[in-house]
């Protein structure tokens, strides 16, 4: 078994590491991992370490040897993981008596933090190639996991080869082939890496980012000052627009200055006076012409207000309150929700979270 270490430019503290997984088919009982890439932070450098197989007798070596390696206070992160090498590793865990299992739930899995969002993506899919372009890494690798496999056959043959004759061109030969095969690998935990800096979406879901707002005549602006996502989202929220900028992610929110009416919920407390076109409260409508008045209905028991709105997700509207701030409609019947837009930094955290939940 070969042990393969390389220091890379990426910038990791003690928390995540980052891992992919190479093997000879898609079945773990019938094929086989031959490759293992993980890289963390070592000391005061960010190290990748690659496991490569010899020869598939090797197997069971490579993952005991992996699986020693772990650090229980460390976070697995991975692409689509959930989907493959977690099972795949854990069946072979198994197979050879190795007693460990890696829980998906412990782990990072980028492809479902993405997945939800795939709709709004400008892309075809959310492959990690497609992604990897998105956040901008360059791959030099040019084969797929198919050709590896080919690649790999042909370095066992080599290996042996190499090993019996000693020659230098059959070393070259074998050193070429092995070339590839680490690049693939690197490049996908390379990409992982650069996707992982553009994907903080559970932070911001979480509240663990900070929001700094601005408001200008026509819009809202709330900034992250990391990106939330690899690329831009074309989102169909009520004119809300989410993008990267130089310094992170921003979420505009379009603001409607018009008036707007706020229904109270006890209708029945209230009368519709007719000239004014709003409601007052039961208890001072007594001297009002019968003509110029009549019995709420709920959707007549409201009061007009001019201000300056911001579309408001519904699963926030029940915790409006919290923050002083009343709901308003165009009419009862309308489906858009708003609240009058003031300057309260705690209410635009909570406010972009919800405006992320709702997509």
């Amino acid at each position: 078994m070969k042990i393969i270490k390389t220091i890379e430019k990426a910038v990791l503290d003690g928390g995540p590491a980052f891992f992919d997984i190479e093997t000879t088919g898609l079945s773990a009982r019938t094929s086989n991992v031959y490759l293992i890439g993980l890289m963390r932070k070592e000391g005061n450098d960010t190290v990748l370490t690659q496991y490569l197989c010899e020869s598939l007798d090797e197997e069971k070596e490579m993952l005991e040897t992996f699986v020693s390696v772990l650090r229980e206070d460390e976070t697995l992160i991975h692409y689509n993981g959930a989907g493959f090498d977690i099972p795949y590793l854990n069946k072979k865990f198994k197979h050879y008596s190795i007693a460990f299992e890696i829980i998906p739930e412990k782990t990072r899995d980028l492809y479902k933090e993405l997945l939800h969002f795939k709709k709004y993506f400008p892309t075809d899919n959310i492959k990690l190639k497609t992604m990897e372009a998105a956040a901008g890494f360059a791959r030099e690798d040019k084969y797929d996991g198919a050709e590896l496999i080919k690649l790999y056959s042909t370095l066992l043959g080599r290996f042996r080869l190499a090993s019996i004759t000693g020659k230098k061109e059959d070393e070259d030969s074998v050193n070429s082939l092995l070339r590839e095969i680490l690049l693939h690998n690197s490049d996908d935990i390379e990409g992982l890496y650069d996707i992982y800096l553009k994907t903080n979406i559970q932070a911001a879901l979480s509240g663990y980012l900070d929001v700094s707002p601005e408001i200008t005549p026509f819009e809202l602006i709330l900034s992250y000052n990391v990106p939330l996502f690899p690329l831009d989202l074309e989102l169909a929220f009520s004119g809300v627009n989410l993008g990267n900028n130089a310094h992170g992610c921003e979420i505009s929110i379009p603001v409607k200055e018009t008036t707007l009416k706020y229904f109270f919920p006890d209708y029945r407390n209230y009368t519709y006076v007719i000239d004014r076109d709003m409601c007052m409260h039961n208890s001072v409508v007594f001297g009002l012409s019968k003509d110029n008045k009549k019995k709420c209905t709920k959707e007549t028991a409201y009061i007009k207000k001019a201000g300056r709105y911001i579309p408001i997700p519904a699963a926030m509207v029940d915790s409006l309150g919290g923050y002083g701030l009343h709901l308003f409609k165009e009419s009862y019947e309308d489906k858009i929700f708003y609240a009058e837009l003031k300057d309260n930094r705690e209410f635009f955290k909570e406010y972009a979270k919800y405006i992320l939940k709702e997509l």
